[in-house]
């Protein structure tokens, strides 16, 4: 009898779990950008990131001694590498936001940060979709562009500022592609590893301006600690994500972090949803029924 239970070796659920914390991963991913967003009307970025990105290196820590089957030394390198193209992608991101129009920033960063990853795995890695999951890609990538989109009061992008969101959608990309090198077995030791590097430079530089790394009022230290939770915990959950998945599949739906972010900003800041916006939700529902199905 055959054992329909596997799959090429890996449970036959598994391709649904690696949508569900794909999703998941995207969920966090948002809701740090969210706490981000309020931490940064508090304080300046660079001390925002600063205390998140330590305060981060030392929960993955402390849960990889826990959660990590094994160490292995060259998936901590694999993940400060990594780590270094994410702090030069939010370096971007950060910079094209203060530039350029956000509604063409914003989505264009998510949608690039999505498709990086997802080319590297079907021209490199091997992943193999259905029509259907492929038909889920294509629109999950439209839905990223559409729940991201806000009014950019008739701003145009420049040159310049069109080259700096893509790059900085590759830097996030990069960043998934390196952790996905990583072996499962030592997950989520290559967190920690990007979290030694990008908190260690960005301590380096707090100092070398001679600013106060913590903010003393605890409203903001509680911004900070929930970031660098939140934050953390999604890089974690997409080792695993690709792990139980594939990396295409984990790379577009973790992308999907603008949905978590505009929805916690319609219900707790009480802003108001674009039409363009409700379609992206829809858009982004099919798309992962579409992928879980296919």
């Amino acid at each position: 009898m055959t054992d329909t239970s596997r799959i090429d070796g890996e449970p036959a659920y598994a391709p649904v779990v690696g949508v569900f914390l794909s999703l998941l991963t995207g969920l966090l991913f948002g809701a740090g950008d969210f706490i981000g967003g309020l931490a940064g009307k508090r304080m300046s970025i660079l001390q925002v990131l600063v205390g998140a990105h330590l305060i981060g290196l030392v929960g993955i820590t402390a849960a990889s001694l826990v959660l990590a089957d094994s160490f292995i030394a060259a998936d901590l390198g694999w993940g400060a590498v990594g780590g270094a193209f994410g702090i030069v992608g939010l370096g971007l991101l950060y910079r094209g936001l203060a530039r350029g129009p956000m509604g063409v920033v914003a989505p264009l960063t998510a949608i690039t940060s999505a498709a990086v990853p997802a080319l590297w795995g079907v021209a490199v890695s091997g992943d193999k979709l259905s029509g259907a999951a492929w038909s889920g890609v294509i629109l999950a990538l439209g839905a990223i562009g559409l729940v991201g989109w806000s009014p950019t009061e008739g701003r145009s992008i420049s040159i310049v500022g069109l080259g700096e969101a893509l790059l900085a959608g590759v830097g996030f990309g990069a960043m998934f592609i390196l952790l996905d090198q990583t072996d499962p077995a030592s997950a989520p030791w290559p967190i920690a590893g990007a979290r030694l590097l990008t908190g260690g430079l960005l301590l380096v530089l707090f100092v070398a301006r001679g600013r106060r790394v913590f903010p003393v009022e605890s409203a903001s230290l509680r911004l900070v600690v929930g970031l660098g939770i939140f934050d953390t915990a999604s890089n974690a959950l997409f080792l695993y994500a690709a792990d139980a998945g594939s990396l295409t599949i984990a790379g577009v739906l973790s992308s999907l972090y603008p949905v978590s972010t505009v929805l916690l900003a319609r219900f707790l800041l009480g802003e108001r949803l674009q039409r363009i916006q409700q379609a992206g939700f829809v858009a982004a529902v099919v798309a992962a029924a579409l992928i879980a199905t296919g």
